[in-house]
């Protein structure tokens, strides 16, 4: 009868596996308030966002080794996995390639890091080579060097007819749109306070009329301040500091895209929307911009996507939207080049 009401101590370090294992599934399960929560009401969720590769991955690891050990815990990594179906569907896609042969606009959004390569080399003229090659007749380029004019883009962009290019500020970054097909009635979006913007153009294809817009929001700094991470001393301050920038470039970006929001719902036509948001899918950003607009990954994208060449290759912050029944995204993809540290989004549309 003693042995019955032995008293059976719990184990530290089992109980702190097991509060370990529900907080990250709880924290998992609630990345979709990211989508939904402006980061200027709170950034925290937007955090949880970028985390969520690594978070999707410990979820995993943890449903496997519950499994493994028969535990009941298994249940919580795999509520969360389920909740993140969204997520999933953003990043990974199969979807069969269409005739391209039939497509009205080949299209590409390429950022392009001030034309510069390693070394700081030109990449102008391997850029224009590259986009020949691929037949694009509409291109969106973010990160135009400050310096640079339209004569100087279409003295190496030839095979391109109409040029759009926001006003130059003194050292800031340029959006450009350039096309084959006429462009008219161009307007620049200027953030309050940011060397950002979007430009917006309407592009003539036969009888049809439809809203260019290319933006490029408030950067996430990440490339300036790790490189202030790596000496050990202070380390602590240097984090905090760290996460104190790119959690204001999130609030900046939430306000961005609620300004470019507003200058969208203005289009009159069918709109095609691209450009380099410094988010993930699973953001505010990218939630408010998309709108009821259809993302072309999604639509006809192929395995795992990403565009920045950097974090491991584990992030897609470069986006191309697009709305109205009139067109249908038939083949995506994303260049194979290293000119940027971002990949060139090639996208085919036809317009029915």
């Amino acid at each position: 009868m003693a042995q019955e009401f032995e008293f059976r101590p719990i184990r530290i370090s089992q109980l702190l596996i097991k509060i370990v294992v529900i907080l990250v599934a709880l924290m998992t399960s609630l990345s979709f308030l990211a989508l939904f929560i402006p980061p200027q009401t709170t950034v925290v969720f937007q955090w949880i966002g970028v985390l969520l590769p690594a978070l999707v991955c410990s979820n995993l690891l943890f449903f496997i080794i519950g499994l493994y050990k028969r535990s009941w815990y298994s249940i919580c990594p795999l509520i969360a996995l389920l909740a993140n179906f969204h997520y999933f569907t953003k990043i990974i896609q199969a979807n069969p390639i269409g005739n391209v042969e039939t497509a009205n606009i080949r299209f590409a959004s390429y950022n392009v890091r001030e034309f510069k390569m390693i070394y700081n080399l030109s990449s102008m003229q391997q850029i224009a080579s590259y986009i020949d090659s691929q037949q694009v007749n509409t291109l969106c380029l973010q990160e135009v060097p400050a310096h640079c004019s339209i004569a100087e883009l279409k003295s190496v962009f030839t095979k391109f007819h109409y040029f759009m290019l926001t006003e130059n500020k003194e050292g800031q970054h340029q959006l450009a749109i350039l096309s084959k097909f006429p462009l008219n009635a161009v307007e620049t979006i200027s953030f309050d306070e940011r060397p950002n913007c979007a430009i917006f153009a309407d592009l003539s294809l036969k009888k049809n009329k439809i809203r260019i817009g290319n933006c490029h929001l408030q950067t996430t700094n990440w490339n300036q301040v790790k490189g202030d991470l790596l000496p050990a001393e202070n380390a602590g301050y240097k984090w905090w500091s760290a996460i104190k920038t790119m959690s204001a470039n999130f609030r900046l970006r939430g306000a961005q895209a609620d300004r470019l929001r507003e200058a969208m719902d203005s289009s009159p036509f069918p709109m095609l929307m691209c450009g380099d948001f410094n988010n993930s899918p699973n953001s505010y950003s990218y939630h408010k911009i998309k709108g009821n607009m259809k993302d072309a990954f999604c639509e006809s994208g192929n395995g795992y996507g990403y565009t920045y060449t950097n974090l491991m290759k584990l992030f897609r912050i470069d986006f191309v939207f697009f709305s109205g029944p009139e067109f249908q995204a038939m083949n995506y993809r994303t260049g194979d080049v290293d000119y940027s540290d971002h990949l060139p989004v090639l996208v085919d549309f036809k317009i029915n």
